[in-house]
């Protein structure tokens, strides 16, 4: 009896120790399937933040990409535009807790040519975690960037500059984002 129930006792651990060991190799393989080279992001990009922006794993904006037909943009975004001339069109997202996005969409030959958001906030706090989330997003995406100061520079293989800044200054909280062709960057800048 005591040979049946020690028998018992020494299978039960070694079941349990092989469940442990199949969990743990299913986390390896979990967090090894979220590592992509540059270009390819992964699900787990798009956070709870980013998704209120409207951005997605295949466009470079809110649905829109350097290069798109620019009428695309007036069907993409919802809202009515706060400024609109020749060369431009500005829309307005409202975020909660009273934050907003203004997007600038450039034109050149009917095609967008560059996409420009400022984005404002209410803490600084709230800029580390969107200057985080973005910094993910677009190093996924294009690669590792390039640090100087309080401006992050990625450069596409698809000849895309994107660059991320910190524009807060004393209780204003901010981020400027730039997507510009890679021959724009002397303007990128300014």
């Amino acid at each position: 009896m005591k040979k049946t129930v020690l028998l018992l006792f020494v299978s039960l651990l070694i079941g349990l120790n092989a469940c442990q060991n199949l969990d743990q190799a299913s986390e390896q393989t979990k967090d090894s399937s979220t590592t992509t080279e540059a270009g390819t992001p992964s699900g787990n990009v798009i956070t709870e933040r980013l998704a209120s922006l409207g951005l997605t794993t295949d466009s470079d904006w809110r649905g829109i990409n350097l290069g798109d037909a620019y009428n695309t943009v007036a069907k993409r975004e919802k809202s009515e535009p706060f400024e609109r001339d020749d060369e431009h069109v500005g829309y307005t997202l409202e975020l909660k807790n009273l934050e907003t996005v203004d997007i600038l969409y450039y034109q050149e030959d009917q095609k967008v040519s560059a996409i420009e958001v400022d984005l404002y906030v209410n803490t600084e706090a709230a800029v580390t975690e969107y200057r985080k989330d973005l910094m993910t997003y677009f190093s996924r995406r294009y690669g590792a960037g390039e640090i100087d100061e309080e401006t992050t520079t990625w450069a596409s293989s698809k000849g895309k500059i994107v660059t991320l800044k910190d524009v807060s200054k004393g209780k204003d909280y901010g981020l400027k984002i730039r997507i510009l062709p890679s021959d724009d960057a002397v303007a990128m800048t300014k």
